[in-house]
């Protein structure tokens, strides 16, 4: 991935997302696509989808050169949420001495950088925190631990309990149900039933 989205008008912030994921990856805090950190990959995702203890996460970044950076990360990094593309998002505004980085020296400028940060997540979101990657390794398993809370949880499983049930309304006024499920189970019919009874 070397000199990828270096140019004139400097490193691009997939690249960053990259970058940061591959850290924290290293970590063990996230699991990333293979195909995203491989040196060969054709086209960097608009989106970079991890998985962090099967929760998904996205890195949602920006350079802090541009106008109203953390009012369009908000209203992206809520999206990611709301489409249920990840369960997390990480909002991160980078300083703007990465635009132009040494790219030899990336993932240490990385580390040693102070990274403005805010996690949005389906419990919640929290602050724009100044954080390093240590703070944001610890930040990242708090929002886990939110999430995750009885709260969060019952909602899922109301959710999924009301799914259910319509479900086998559906199921239950349709003709030919209970046809398919008594072959499907091997249930005999009542008169099958009878005729075994009175051997």
């Amino acid at each position: 991935m070397s000199g990828k989205g270096t140019g004139r008008q400097g490193i691009r912030e997939e690249v960053l997302n990259v970058k940061l994921a591959e850290l924290l990856s290293k970590r063990g805090l996230l699991s990333v696509p293979e195909a995203i950190l491989s040196e060969g990959a054709k086209r960097l995702p608009d989106v970079l989808i991890a998985d962090y203890w099967g929760v998904r996460v996205v890195i949602e970044g920006r350079i802090a050169d541009q106008p109203n950076v953390r009012g369009t990360l908000e209203r992206d990094c809520r999206k990611r949420i709301e489409e249920g593309i990840a369960a997390i998002t990480i909002g991160v505004v980078y300083p703007e001495k990465l635009r132009n980085p040494d790219w030899a020296k990336i993932d240490q400028l990385l580390q040693a950088t102070s990274l403005c940060v805010k996690i949005f997540s389906e419990a919640g979101e929290g602050d724009w925190t100044d954080s390093n990657l240590e703070g944001l390794s610890a930040t990242l398993r708090r929002a886990y631990e939110s999430l995750v809370r009885e709260d969060v949880v019952n909602s899922a499983v109301e959710e999924l309990r009301q799914s259910i049930e319509v479900a086998a309304r559906q199921l239950s006024s349709s003709p030919g149900t209970a046809e398919r499920l008594r072959a499907l189970l091997v249930v005999p019919r009542q008169h099958e039933e009878e005729e075994n009874d009175e051997r």
